[in-house]
């Protein structure tokens, strides 16, 4: 009953984002509309797994078989036309069960496979809890998910009364979307803790943590003359790394305590473009592909 209690905040408070975020930014409708058929399927994935419990040992066959038809179902249905031909290309070639395997043994997916493995595997793994996460393949480092060994999606500054021990930032696994602590000036990607190597972009105005380059352009790329007189994101800011050339987007919780990390990340897709752009490449793409 508590977890499916959880299950409720997390996926109301998640849906409720999303349809703000969809308001606010009309640039990011598309890509929000998408992304809140996946979480009416994945809320699904969630309570089915936190009442039957499946072991371990059956994950890989519990998720092709009763989570990933309708994730395959949801994203033909509602997902854009690229992702929709790359599903149906794939599963002409391949195993469900080899997608799914290959994603709790810690390969690097393609774009279709990842995506299909990751909106499949994640609210199962999250209803499961760390005892099943334990038994996927990955490094267990101060830079991986000390549950399931998975990568790093997205950073996150805490809102006050949250563990700080970390000075109030901490990391969003990619794969059971579990949470730990992480120095805020060190780069999640390889390491690197010289504060020269690690930029900062985040707009004017932006109310996140320590300053960095101002990010220009977005009224550009939004369309949006309004946009030069304000932040866009002023939430959100870039975190980049010149030795390792990767980044992931932070949100600050502080500055906007409504967010939801991992639905905010989604919608800031702009800022993605902006860093992409200057020659860093993200250290996993989010399940929307950015």
């Amino acid at each position: 009953m508590a977890q499916a209690t959880a299950a409720a905040g997390r996926y109301t408070d998640r849906r409720r984002r999303m349809q703000d975020l969809r308001d606010r930014y009309p640039f990011a409708r598309e890509v929000l509309d998408f992304y809140g058929a996946i979480l009416v399927v994945q809320e699904e994935a969630y309570d089915a797994a936190a009442s039957s419990m499946p072991a371990a040992q059956d994950l890989v066959s519990y998720v092709s078989e009763m989570v990933m038809p309708s994730v395959v179902n949801e994203s033909i249905a509602a997902g854009p036309q690229k992702l929709r031909e790359a599903v149906a290309d794939l599963l002409d070639r391949a195993d469900p069960r080899e997608i799914i395997a290959a994603w709790i043994g810690g390969e690097q997916p393609g774009m279709a496979d990842g995506y299909l493995a990751r909106a499949s595997v994640g609210p199962v793994l999250e209803a499961l809890g760390p005892d099943v996460a334990a038994s996927c393949i990955g490094v267990r480092d101060e830079r991986h998910c000390p549950a399931c060994g998975g990568p790093p999606q997205l950073s996150y500054f805490a809102v006050a009364g949250e563990d700080l021990a970390a000075g109030g930032r901490f990391l969003v696994c990619a794969r059971c979307h579990a949470t730990w602590g992480y120095a805020r000036m060190t780069c999640p990607g390889c390491g690197e803790a010289s504060s020269s190597k690690l930029p900062i972009f985040n707009e004017e105005g932006n109310a996140s943590g320590e300053r960095g380059s101002v990010v220009r352009g977005l009224e550009g790329r939004l369309g949006d003359r309004k946009a030069r007189s304000m932040s866009v994101f002023p939430h959100i800011r870039i975190e980049a790394c010149e030795s390792c050339r990767q980044y992931l987007l932070n949100i600050d919780l502080q500055a906007d305590p409504a967010a939801v990390p991992m639905v905010d990340e989604v919608a800031a897709l702009p800022l993605d473009l902006y860093a992409r752009d200057r020659g860093f490449t993200k250290i996993i793409p989010n399940l929307m592909g950015f």
